[in-house]
């Protein structure tokens, strides 16, 4: 093992090197991105050769369902989608750094945006129904320019107001934009089953654009400082706004209906099913591990790393999303291994065990 990992050494710096890597990216960056991605790119050939027996998901099924005009409307939604995920995984890189040398309360600032939006979560999606997809869209869009521009200014009260919106802008994100593809697509008679190919090409897309978007944000940072990377979401947000002008609008259910009935029900159904409690307890435990962990790592990473040259947080970003994709890889199966109930306590496990990591040591090669 030893020599293997002293012969990938080598290669692992020359291929970083070809790509153009700048020189004041430290080599265990560098190293640590090239790994995992070649990791992730042989899993990638391994599961195509896999599934290359396997018939396409996308059959033309009759007269009145074109292929080619299904997959120009899927190319046009997949551009925006991509595009505005692009601009929202820019921000997650830089923020906290952001902060800190403003001399912001961190804390009191990714507290406010997290209450944001789980307090507008829960009833926008029911206006953008209403009101019309495109326009929702068009108003995520704008609100985006309005708070990454925010973000250029060391005050608190403006700082704060960026991050309500913030939380009224995800909101829209995770709303707005899929719905208006699903309502599109079947208002053209596509098949429903094509929408498959939509989601898959979504989810891998979103994939990739999570991890250029921090090697994008550490060029940007490297050029600009910790605001490079919220300038350049301003300006693919405002390619996206152009584009989403050229969409047709439509619309959901029109009538908004009562949601202090519809948080009654949900209640019920809470104290009524077991099943339904377990489910949301354990999905809120593990999703307030992970938001611990998304506020954490920025300064854990910088207590631990070596201070010169200073940690590259935009490519360690990048190294993150990696696993990430790395994780849906082995997902599947996971799940055919042990099963829904093993998977999850398995994934649980490994995730204690990752937490426990930066507690129990100092060591910056442990930790990242």
């Amino acid at each position: 093992m030893d020599a293997l990992l002293v012969a990938a050494l080598p290669l692992l710096d020359a291929a970083s090197d070809t790509l153009g890597a700048p020189s004041h990216w430290p080599r265990y960056a560098t190293r640590t991105f090239g790994a995992l991605a070649a990791v992730t790119g042989l899993l990638s050939i391994a599961q195509m050769a896999a599934a290359s027996g396997k018939p396409t998901k996308v059959k033309d099924s009759g007269a009145n369902t074109n292929v080619g005009e299904f997959r120009l409307f899927q190319s046009s939604y997949l551009v925006v989608y991509l595009t505005i995920m692009l601009a929202d995984w820019l921000q997650g890189t830089n923020m906290y750094t952001l902060y800190a040398g403003y001399d912001m309360p961190i804390g009191t600032l990714f507290l406010t945006g997290f209450t944001s939006s789980a307090v507008f979560g829960t009833f926008l999606g029911l206006y953008v129904d209403k009101y019309g997809r495109k326009a929702g869209c068009i108003v995520f869009c704008v609100l985006e320019i309005i708070i990454n521009s925010l973000e250029h200014f060391p005050n608190l009260w403006l700082l704060l107001l960026g991050r309500i919106l913030g939380g009224i802008s995800t909101s829209l994100l995770f709303s707005a934009f899929e719905s208006w593809m699903v309502t599109e697509h079947r208002k053209r008679k596509f098949p429903d089953e094509w929408l498959a190919s939509t989601y898959s090409y979504s989810s891998i897309g979103n994939g990739l654009v999570a991890i250029l978007a921090g090697v994008l944000a550490q060029v940007a940072a490297d050029a600009y400082g910790d605001i490079g990377p919220f300038r350049l979401a301003i300006a693919l947000t405002v390619l996206t706004l152009v584009f989403v002008c050229f969409w047709k609008e439509n619309y959901g259910e029109q009538e908004t209906g009562d949601a202090g009935g519809a948080f009654g029900m949900a209640w019920r159904e809470i104290c009524n099913k077991r099943e339904i409690a377990l489910l949301g307890g354990v999905n809120a435990f593990f999703e307030g591990a992970m938001y611990t962990f998304v506020f954490m790592w920025v300064p854990t990473i910088f207590r631990v790393a070596p201070e010169s040259p200073p940690p590259p947080i935009g490519l360690i970003f990048s190294c993150f999303m990696i696993c990430i994709t790395l994780g849906g890889m082995v997902f599947t199966p996971l799940l055919k291994m042990f099963g829904v109930e093993g998977a999850t306590v398995l994934i649980s496990a490994i995730a204690i065990g990752t937490m426990l990591v930066p507690v129990l040591t100092s060591s910056f090669a442990w930790v990242l």
